[in-house]
């Protein structure tokens, strides 16, 4: 090889290595402004939506690309929450008992479209058969809650004891013609898991999906037992304060909102999802067919699975949960190899669902940051130095940092009905007015004035305000209804 020959030779080796260091250098400098941007939404999160805690994090093509916490996982001791707290992860433990089941139908020892009592015998003959398909699409028929269930403090010591809770009762309606959600009816799954299996729910469930996922911190919450890290769940009260959530034994769901986790743990289990560990492909897209009842009438739910599509229209399937003292979300997007999730230790209103909004900051998507409640400022300023201050402070952030605090509608709504939930009628009152002038083409302020009214024994008030909120919708049935049964009284 000649000089010149050689030169170019050389030339071209450093161009492409030269290359290969700018692009290597570009995707960490993106990967880096990509992590900034999700710890920045996490903390802006915590902050903003006043939860004790949040946990999240992300996964893709195999890889744990973020995870972070923010907030504390204790209050009283000030324990600060990391991604290896456990939290209650509610109606997520619906996606693992959902996969075990299917498990056993590749294996062929449940049949789905099969009478469910095949597999329970022990469970009483009703007016209607129902199948394990309905009992996993919510359409078999079995009942949701009644009072006091949601957060029971019994101690169910198995499965068969937990399906005793809904055994002895009719079925509400015809498998098949309605989906009535429910978490007691996940109990039936369970029991059919350890029939067909030869296990109990708890060792089915660690041999074949915890241990092969290393879920480490994943399990039944048992509440005699000492769970280390785990997460004190909180709600708010009516003075929008942190209170510990009530007590709850979730013995008497396990299956279908029992389970704890973290952050980590779920974004394995959705990987191994992704990466058909737990199964087959085309066992997991039978799994997201909605669920079509007998009317041809569609619901946005599979096999275990919800299947929605977020703001940005990117579709994802994944399940949320509302449990006590506790909200989460796991998210898998499928096209992008991405699964998502956020755990929060605060059930409370309108904390939507973060982790959607940290894939759209992951795919480069549109996304909002999250915005201070006004409501919380309202009571707030409202205890502290009265309605009028409160009402002079929104008209400032009205116009400094409207993009910071939630003025919707809503959220004015909201704020009435905080008032009023103290029995504070004058200022629910004076706020309501206020909110007449803000939104005149709202019917919610007259709505507000004439339950305030109403409560406050003023009869012919509270008419007025009726009358006038249906000047603005004649149709309103609730106006009518107060109207009505003003009239009766």
């Amino acid at each position: 090889m000649n000089k010149r020959n050689t030169y170019f030779v050389e030339l071209l080796l450093f161009t492409l290595i030269f290359a290969q260091a700018v692009s290597h250098a570009q995707s960490n400098f993106h990967s880096n402004e990509r992590i900034k941007k999700l710890d920045a939404y996490l903390a802006e999160y915590q902050k903003n939506k006043a939860v004790a805690s949040i946990s999240a994090g992300a996964i893709q093509k195999g890889k744990i690309i973020w995870q972070n916490a923010f907030g504390y996982a204790d209050i009283s001791h000030k324990v600060p929450a990391t991604p290896n707290t456990v939290y209650r992860i509610a109606s997520i433990s619906k996606l693992v008992t959902a996969v075990a089941v299917m498990q056993l139908v590749e294996k062929g020892k449940i049949k789905l479209d099969e009478d469910a009592r095949k597999y329970i015998p022990y469970f009483p003959k009703k007016k209607w058969k129902f199948t394990v398909r309905q009992i996993l699409q919510h359409t078999a028929g079995l009942r949701t809650y009644r009072k006091g269930e949601f957060n029971s403090t019994n101690f169910y010591s198995s499965t068969r004891e937990a399906v005793g809770v809904i055994q002895n009762d009719s079925l509400v309606y015809k498998p098949g013609t309605k989906y009535v959600y429910t978490t007691l009816g996940y109990n039936l799954l369970a029991a059919i898991i350890e029939d067909a299996s030869g296990l109990s729910f708890t060792d089915y469930l660690r041999k074949y999906i915890f241990e092969p996922a290393e879920m480490n911190s994943t399990y039944p919450e048992f509440h005699q037992k000492i769970i280390m890290n785990k997460a004190v769940g909180y709600v708010k009260n009516k003075y929008r304060n942190f209170e510990n959530a009530p007590l709850a034994d979730l013995s008497i769901k396990f299956a279908g909102g029992g389970l704890i986790s973290t952050s980590g743990d779920l974004l394995k289990f959705a990987n191994a999802i992704l990466l058909n560990k737990f199964i087959k492909h085309s066992t997991l897209d039978s799994m997201l067919v909605p669920v079509k009842l007998l009317n041809g009438r569609a619901i946005d739910c599979g096999l275990g699975f919800e299947i929605k599509h977020d703001k940005n229209n990117k579709f994802f399937y994944g399940h949320f949960g509302y449990g006590t003292g506790f909200i989460s979300l796991l998210a898998i997007f499928p096209e992008d190899s991405l699964a998502v999730v956020d755990l929060i230790n605060t059930d409370d209103r309108n904390l939507g669902g973060p982790a959607l909004d940290l894939a759209s900051i992951i795919l480069n998507k549109p996304f909002n940051y999250p915005l201070k409640p006004l409501q919380d400022k309202m009571m707030e300023f409202t205890l502290s130095k009265g309605i009028d201050s409160a009402i002079s402070f929104y008209k400032m952030i009205k116009t400094d940092s409207a993009n910071y605090y939630d003025l919707s509608a809503e959220a004015f709504n909201e704020v009435g009905y905080d008032l009023l939930k103290i029995k504070d009628r004058k200022s629910a009152i004076r706020w309501f007015s206020f909110y007449a002038d803000e939104f005149p083409q709202n019917i919610s302020p007259y709505l507000g004035l004439g339950d305030t009214y109403y409560n406050d024994n003023n009869k012919g008030l509270a008419r007025k305000y009726y009358r006038k909120a249906l000047k603005i919708d004649f149709n309103n049935s609730y106006a009518k209804q107060m109207i009505s049964k003003l009239e009766s009284d």
